[in-house]
């Protein structure tokens, strides 16, 4: 069971598209404090009542503040309190960082920290069966706003084994 340190936008995308269960199943998930109270300010968000149900479930990891260290260059790349707490215990622990954000993608490789992002983790839940197919997760993103390019799509329903 692979282990990934999870951001907020993934775990929330996950959750709107209803496989954050599956997740949990598939993959060993560390959440840093501060990316868990982001995901569950607003009881009423997109996604808050899955989480809330999967980490009641003691389905994932909480990691304390205290044990993730301040990354200079990532607040000064802008990055939110959540996406740097990943990026540092991802760092310090030679884990990988489940992140979607494109500026906390680009710190990650200046940091030598690999990523994985929420449409790669179901392509590999249709790899390994747990999904039948990753189409209602893209009709889902889709219709909570979450925005994917056509080309995008695409390769994504082929790497999963889906026609287009």
């Amino acid at each position: 069971m692979q282990l990934l340190v999870a951001d907020a936008g993934p775990l929330i995308a996950l959750a709107v598209a209803d496989v954050l269960p599956l997740v949990v199943k598939q993959f060993e998930l560390c959440v840093p404090q501060a990316v868990l109270n982001q995901c569950l300010a607003d009881p009423y968000a997109p996604g808050a009542d899955l989480i809330l149900e999967v980490f009641n479930g003691a389905s994932f990891t909480i990691i304390p503040e205290k044990a993730t260290m301040t990354l200079d260059s990532a607040y000064a790349m802008g990055l939110g309190s959540g996406e740097v707490a990943v990026l540092s215990y991802a760092q310090q622990h030679s884990q990988v960082a489940l992140v979607d954000e494109r500026r906390a993608r680009r710190v990650a490789q200046q940091l030598g920290v690999a990523v994985v992002g929420s449409s790669a983790v179901l392509v590999a839940l249709k790899a390994s069966g747990a999904m039948a197919s990753i189409r209602p997760a893209l009709v889902a993103w889709y219709k909570h706003g979450y925005f994917l390019s056509p080309a995008l799509q695409k390769q994504l329903l082929a790497a999963a084994g889906e026609s287009t």
